[in-house]
C-alpha cells in the first residue's frame, strides 16, 4: 500500500511540470479482439503454398474458426479442420494468440475471400482476402510476325507472375536450339530477370531460312511460341490483312531505365527490328514497307500539287 502511494504520489509532482508523466497502462478487456497489424491481402503462386494467419488477443474459452468466402464452408475449427480437401490444414501452438489456415498446393480457384472468426456472441469476423497468381508468357505479336529480309529480327519473350526468376530461357526454332555459338551467326540473347522476366532474341539480317517456329522457353513455365516469316520483297498486303495481329502493347518500364534497343545491323535496311503493332508509323520498327513504285506516285502527285497552287497563286514568291 505505502509502495502504491508512493508511485501516484511520484506520478502527480512530475505531472505539475507537465513532464515526466507515468504513461497508462495497457488497456485490459476481457473481451477478444483481432491484432491490428494484420494483411487484409495475402498472395500465393499457383503450386505454392499459402497461409493466412489470423491473431487474436484475449482468446479467454473462445474458439477460433475459418470460414471460405465463395461458399461459406467451414474449413477449421481450432486445430481440427472441417473438409474433405486434404490441402488445408488448421496450425495452433498451444500459449500463442495465432491461428494459422494453411492451403498447400495452391490453385486458381483458391483465390477469393477467407473469415477469420472468433466464437462471440455476435461473431466477430476478420476478412483476408487472397489472390493467385499464375505464371505466364507471351512472345510480343504472336501468333505470327513479318519481317523483310536483310533487316534485324527482335522476338521479345515476356514471363509474368514468377515466384522467383527462371534459372534459364532458352530459344528454339523449329526445335533447335539456339545459342550465341550457332552456326547461323549474328545471334544476340539478352535476359533480364525479376518477378516479370524478359528475353530478347537479336537476330541481325533475316534470311529466308529463318522462317519458321520460334519457341521461348524457361525453366519454371510452360512454353510459348510465335511463327516468323521474312518476305523477300514482296508487297506486304498479306500483313495488312492479317486481323490476328494483336494491337501495339506497351512493355512495363524497369526501374533502371528502358529496355536495351536492337543496334541496327543494316544502315540501308528500312525495318531495324519486328514489333507487336502492325500499325506503327516507324519505319525503324514497323513491319509495314511501302514499295519504291509507291513512293514514287506519292511524290509525284505531290509535285503535281506544288505545280497547280504556284499556277493558281502567283503572288507566292518564287524560293529560288
Amino acid at each position: 500500500m505505502n509502495v502504491t502511494l508512493l508511485v501516484v504520489a511520484l506520478a502527480v509532482v512530475g505531472g505539475a511540470g507537465g513532464q515526466g508523466l507515468i504513461p497508462p497502462p495497457p488497456l485490459v478487456t476481457d473481451q477478444p479482439y483481432f491484432d491490428s497489424s494484420m494483411l487484409t491481402n495475402q498472395t500465393a503462386h499457383v503450386g505454392r503454398q499459402a497461409e493466412l494467419h489470423c491473431r487474436v488477443h484475449s482468446i479467454g474459452n473462445r474458439t477460433v474458426s475459418w470460414i471460405r468466402g465463395r461458399d461459406l464452408r467451414i474449413l477449421t475449427v481450432g486445430r481440427y479442420t472441417y473438409t474433405t480437401d486434404l490441402r488445408y490444414e488448421s496450425l495452433h501452438q498451444e500459449g500463442t494468440n495465432q491461428w494459422t489456415l494453411r492451403i498447400k498446393s495452391t490453385q486458381p480457384r483458391d483465390q477469393g475471400t477467407y473469415e477469420c472468426q472468433i466464437s462471440t456472441k455476435p461473431i466477430k469476423a476478420f476478412t483476408i482476402y487472397l489472390r493467385v497468381l499464375e505464371p505466364r508468357g507471351e512472345i510480343l505479336g504472336s501468333p505470327d510476325l513479318y519481317v523483310q529480309k536483310g533487316s534485324m529480327i527482335n522476338l521479345t519473350c515476356i514471363l509474368y507472375d514468377l515466384p522467383e526468376p527462371p534459372a534459364y530461357v532458352l530459344w528454339y526454332h523449329e526445335n533447335k536450339s539456339f545459342s550465341y555459338s550457332s552456326s547461323r551467326g549474328g545471334v544476340s540473347i539478352i535476359l533480364e530477370k525479376g518477378p516479370t522476366t524478359i528475353s530478347y532474341l537479336l537476330l541481325t539480317s533475316a534470311r529466308l531460312a529463318d522462317t519458321g517456329m520460334y519457341t521461348c522457353a524457361a525453366s519454371n513455365l510452360n512454353t510459348t511460341s510465335v511463327m516468323l516469316h521474312v518476305l523477300d520483297g514482296e508487297e506486304p498486303a498479306a500483313m495488312q490483312k492479317n486481323h490476328s495481329l494483336p494491337h501495339s502493347r506497351h512493355l512495363p518500364t524497369p526501374a533502371g531505365g528502358g529496355y536495351p534497343v536492337p543496334v541496327q545491323a543494316n544502315n540501308n535496311s528500312s525495318t531495324s527490328s519486328i514489333t507487336s503493332s502492325s500499325n506503327s508509323s516507324s519505319s525503324n520498327t514497323s513491319c509495314s514497307i511501302r514499295s519504291p513504285s509507291r513512293v514514287s506516285r506519292m511524290l509525284t502527285r505531290l509535285a503535281v500539287s506544288a505545280i497547280l497552287l504556284r499556277v493558281h497563286f502567283p503572288i507566292w514568291p518564287d524560293p529560288t
